[in-house]
């Protein structure tokens, strides 16, 4: 057997002597020297070696009787074998000098493949009331060896690791846990080594029975409650999705499955409770993350409805599933820790694919999924993290174990609010679905109502001018002179016109009413417009004695259909000019406001009731009668059409009646 710390001071007095004979040898007087003043030398070098001896080890762990844990790693020493290929006599010989001391409670040497050493030394003369452990608290070390001395300080080697089958623990329990010898006096040193194809994090404490006692109440307390959760909400959404026949409940449910799978294994209780004789499956706790991340893609794709909302977003996911596929064949051939490498970057695209998802969706107005983004927000930030950590690129510490737990903890409780705010959402959005619906129907139904009462203001309309002529005819077939026939036949003939008139006018108004889209739209000018419509009504100015004023502004460009503006400003000057009274006068305004221009056709003559107003555009409606002979009722209704089809806006405005009428046409002005 191998002894303790007599055998380190031999080493290093032996490499003193080395020292000091490559130091002296140099000449024979020197030898002689050296060889005279031996009994000087020997003393002062054996105490050279004992202070480089203590030099060595850190600081001796004591623990007193009213402790009850310690944290053991800051009084550790650690050796790095890049190889894996030093035996213990060589760590504790020959390699004993590279020993450096370690600063951090909780080391961290992330997927590395050398094997670790530490070394330590306890001395638990103060603590032999109670009994001691050496608890190495990360459950997934794949081997982790302690070397520990007898009375004798001959050396015992303890194996563990969960590359091996449970039953190989000394005792029941999820963390490696070694049992001390309290019997020993004075300080002793203890190595431990540890090796594995996974990340290597350390987080070794030294507990009494009562400081163990509590710790494992405290850890199974904390996962209880974390495994309880996951219980409930699995058992929760399988009654829902049995209840509510809706497949997103299933596939959150397979999420919930694979959550837990992949916590069981890291965390310990897999190899403690479900596999303990398999301890090959703890390499496969990469199956838990492929039974996750499908399921979380397809409920994703129901969730955030992508096939009928977002369809490029839910090709994307489709992509992703494939590719899911394709790196689980690769996974299961590659060996570990590649396999390792490859799963923790799929968890890393996986959570910043659905992160970014998730805010993109909820950026374009669908609300639902607001507690989707938080969920994946917050399990982004502490994957990072716990990924960091377990990579070594930033200080180790036990919280960052449970941060996967944590962070699933947290999804699994905001996806399923999601899950309720999610049909709260469809329930408002069938409400608004239905009440746009009513509202279309109640228009549809008011237009419908609109479309027979114009129909029959257009067979009363049609039937007066019929029956018109109707009469005329009768008159001329009794008519006995000459000269009445002839009267009665001019009147005939004038019916016939406005018959032909009347229909020609009507179809115009029906060709306008059921045209799909605008005309075609051009820069024009009302000012040229008005001035070419004033030339051509000269004639029926002077015979009423009526006077224009226009103010049209002639810079003012509009745009529009030139055709049919020419058109509308004709009809609202016709219709001025034969609702004044005679003497009278007719002003034409204009004004530009930013983007719109108004063009204003105002006369003094009988105006209307305001209730009359809107009325006006209404076909075959005349102010005062249903019919009028010089009119059909429709002048106003096509101009409406007309304006409102090029995106502009036609009104009347009058103080009442014997005081005036506007007419104001809004349109989109065109810069000069």
């Amino acid at each position: 057997m191998v002894t303790g710390r007599g055998d380190l001071v031999k080493t290093c007095v032996q490499q003193a002597n080395n020292k000091r004979g490559r130091a002296l040898s140099g000449s024979p007087g020197d030898a002689s020297l050296l060889k005279n003043g031996n009994f000087l030398l020997r003393p002062m070098l054996l105490w050279l070696a004992w202070l480089c001896c203590a030099g060595v080890h850190a600081q001796t762990v004591a623990p007193s009787s009213d402790q009850t844990a310690i944290t053991v790693a800051r009084f550790m020493d650690v050796l790095v074998d890049p190889e894996g290929s030093w035996d213990f006599n060589q760590v504790r010989g020959e390699f004993a000098g590279r020993f450096a001391p370690n600063a951090a409670d909780e080391p961290n040497f992330g997927f590395t493949g050398s094997v670790i050493w530490l070394r330590f030394t306890l001395d638990l003369s103060a603590a032999r009331a109670h009994n001691w452990y050496l608890v190495e608290r990360y459950p997934i070390l794949d081997h982790i060896t302690l070397f520990k001395p007898d009375q004798r300080n001959h050396y015992q080697r303890v194996e563990m690791g969960d590359t091996l089958p449970f039953s190989h623990r000394m005792m029941d329990h999820r963390a490696f846990v070694f049992p001390l010898d309290t019997s020993i006096e004075g300080p002793r040193v203890y190595y431990v080594k540890v090796s594995g194809k996974g990340a290597i994090n350390l987080s070794p404490m030294l507990y009494s029975a009562e400081g163990l006692v509590e710790y494992t109440y405290r850890d199974t307390l904390i996962y209880g409650v974390f495994y309880g959760c996951l219980l409930i909400m699995v058992v929760y959404n399988a009654l829902l999705a049995l209840s509510l026949r809706e497949p997103v409940y299933l596939y959150f449910v397979a999420f919930l499955a694979g959550i837990l799978l992949f916590n069981l294994n890291i965390n310990g209780f897999g190899l403690q409770f479900v596999w303990p004789n398999l301890p090959r499956l703890n390499e496969y706790y990469w199956l838990g993350i492929y039974i996750c991340t499908p399921a979380l893609a397809m409920y994703s794709r129901h969730f955030l409805s992508l096939k009928q909302r977002f369809v490029r977003y839910d090709r994307l996911l489709r992509h992703y599933l494939a590719a899911l596929g394709v790196l689980l064949v690769v996974q299961l051939l590659i060996p570990p820790p590649w396999s390792y490498y490859l799963s923790t970057l799929v968890v890393l695209i996986t959570v910043l694919l659905f992160s970014w998802l998730g805010w993109m969706v909820w950026a374009r107005g669908y609300q639902a999924a607001r507690l989707y983004v938080a969920a994946w927000s917050v399990f982004l930030l502490l994957i990072f993290i716990f990924v960091l950590g377990n990579l070594g690129w930033v200080p180790y510490a036990t919280i960052i174990t449970m941060l996967p737990h944590i962070g699933a903890l947290w999804v699994v409780v905001m996806l399923s609010l999601a899950l309720g705010d999610r049909i709260r959402f469809l329930e408002r959005e069938r409400s608004q679905l239905f009440i746009e619906a009513r509202q279309n129907l109640e228009r549809h139904v008011r237009e419908i109502e609109q479309m027979n009462r114009d129909k029959s203001t257009f067979l009363q309309y049609v039937s007066h001018e019929l029956n018109t002529p109707i009469n005329w005819l009768g008159a001329a077939h009794s008519a006995n002179d000459d000269g009445a026939e002839r009267d009665v036949w001019a009147l005939v003939r004038k019916g016939q016109q406005r018959l032909m008139g009347m229909v020609a006018t009507s179809l115009r108004y029906f060709d306008l009413a059921d045209r799909d889209g605008s005309p075609l739209l051009a820069r024009c000018s009302p000012r040229r417009l008005l001035d070419d419509t004033l030339a051509g009504a000269s004639g029926a100015l002077r015979e009423r004695n009526l006077t224009v004023h226009n103010h049209i502004d002639a810079d003012l460009q509009v745009r529009a259909n030139e055709t049919e503006l020419r058109e509308v400003l004709a009809m609202a000057l016709d219709n001025a000019i034969r609702f004044s009274e005679p003497g009278g006068r007719i002003e034409l305004t204009s004004t530009a406001r930013g983007e719109r221009a108004e063009i204003r056709v105002r006369d003094d003559g009988r105006g209307a009731h305001e209730s009359q107003l809107e009325s006006l555009f209404e076909p075959f409606f005349v102010v005062g009668s249903r019919h009028h002979e010089e009119g059909y009722g429709l002048s106003l209704a096509m101009a409406r059409v007309m304006i409102e089809q090029t995106g502009g806006r036609i009104w009347a405005e009058s103080d009442g009646p014997g005081k005036g009428f506007m007419l104001v046409i809004r349109l989109d002005a065109e810069g000069g």
